[in-house]
């Protein structure tokens, strides 16, 4: 039994991280010191704004298993891992200098029995100074006298760059945005409403295609004018509107997208003809006529039923705009939000293409346009184009302030 429980301990310290066999002999079974922040992926992007002077990224010395001792972990800034990441990757980063970050500690202890340190943090700062667009490498690794380490989680590789590209989401993981001035009826609700034509715009990563749900809601209206992932008979990763009681398009497993990757997705729609485009990246993916609202739309159907509510009461609930949720909490988006915006107009292929990552806050037929960059305001997603529909965040809202997310238009 006891050889047993050993063969399954290796397989366990094996298992639950990147190349973990890598000990340097001092402990190579029981326990061995690694960086919690590099146990996932050992590079993390520190991307930020011009406007942004500082940034904070936190750390902690962590064991693979309990030791019957305490460990000292030491902190450095290890400038020889620069030309290692540069030779691995293929690209030629210069080191941060020193008057751009700091430790808060350089030692960390990890008592008896136990298996985390208190964190550490690693402030980035006078970040406005730097070039645009230029990357510089911070590595940070932890050794220790008291224990071996697992090499390959040993070392934290900060991307340091000022980007003109979006740096602040908002993770909408088991989240959602509504917009209760839009299930009001008043001047707020009314302009989504009697529309010849509409425009979704949004871009996001799916971070997870849940196979425990057949439906990855985007943005839109439930059983109205939903843009979705998945649906009974549809590839559960291929992006979809329905329509009423229309599907567009068809089910094709060539239109699938995949998950971790950042899109721009785009639904335009004529309510007259009934021509529908679905656009991904700026390109039109599936285009087709779909007639079914009888040249209206009303995207704030909910205030409708407010102002009207006489045998609506069961449709008041399925009809309301969300972007992340459809009808109930069994279709959730499950990934991150950069921007989101509603036209009342069919924006062209063109225009799409031009402005995917950035638009005028003052440009005609733009009804709602939510930035998600000011995690200052909390659980709130003002509206940027002043109508005051402004969202809020089901539950607390969780940012990430160091992405950056690629403009295709410009490459």
């Amino acid at each position: 039994m006891k050889r047993i429980f050993l063969i399954l301990t290796v397989f366990a310290v094996a298992a639950t991280s990147c190349d973990r066999d890598e000990y340097d002999g001092k402990s190579p079974v029981s326990a061995a010191l690694y960086l919690d922040a590099a146990q996932d992926r050992s590079d993390i992007q520190v991307f930020f704004k011009r406007e942004v002077s500082t940034q904070e990224k936190t750390l902690a010395a962590t064991l693979s298993a309990p030791t019957d001792h305490a460990v000292t972990a030491v902190l450095a800034v290890d400038a020889d891992a620069v030309a290692r990441y540069n030779e691995r990757h293929g690209t030629d980063y210069a080191l941060l200098d020193a008057a751009h970050y700091e430790l808060s500690v350089r030692t960390l202890s990890i008592g008896a029995g136990d298996v985390v340190s208190e964190p550490a943090t690693v402030l980035f700062k006078d970040l406005t100074v730097l070039p645009a667009d230029e990357t510089y490498l911070l590595p940070v690794s932890v050794s220790s006298s008291d224990i071996g380490l697992l090499e390959a989680s040993a070392t934290v590789w900060y991307l340091v760059r000022q980007t003109s590209a979006i740096t602040t989401v908002a993770d909408l993981t088991d989240n959602w945005i509504s917009f209760p001035t839009l299930d009001k009826a008043g001047p707020q609700s009314e302009i989504f409403n009697g529309l010849k034509a509409v425009t979704y715009e949004i871009i996001v990563r799916v971070k997870s295609f849940d196979q425990s749900a057949s439906i990855s809601s985007v943005m839109g209206v439930e059983q109205y004018l939903l843009l979705r992932f998945g649906d009974t008979g549809f590839p559960r990763q291929q992006l979809q509107v329905q329509a009423g009681a229309n599907k567009f398009p068809d089910a094709d497993d060539v239109l699938s997208l995949e998950a971790g990757e950042w899109y721009h997705l785009a639904l335009t729609y004529d309510a007259l003809s009934g021509q529908m485009q679905i656009l991904v990246n700026g390109q039109v993916q599936s285009t087709g006529t779909v007639k079914w609202s009888g040249g209206v739309i009303n995207l704030a159907m909910r205030a409708m039923y407010d102002a009207d509510p006489v045998g609506n009461a069961s449709l008041s609930q399925a009809y309301q705009f969300f972007i992340g949720r459809s009808y109930d909490d069994n279709r959730p988006l499950q990934g991150e939000v950069a921007e989101a915006r509603v036209w009342s107009v069919v924006r062209t292929q063109e225009e799409i293409w031009e402005h995917m990552y950035d638009v005028d806050p003052a440009s005609e037929g733009l009804l709602g346009y939510w930035k998600f960059d000011k995690p200052e305001e909390g659980d709130v997603v003002r509206d940027v184009t002043g109508h005051g529909n402004d969202g809020v965040a089901a539950k607390p809202l969780q940012w990430n302030t160091s992405v950056e997310v690629p403009q295709l238009n410009k490459e």
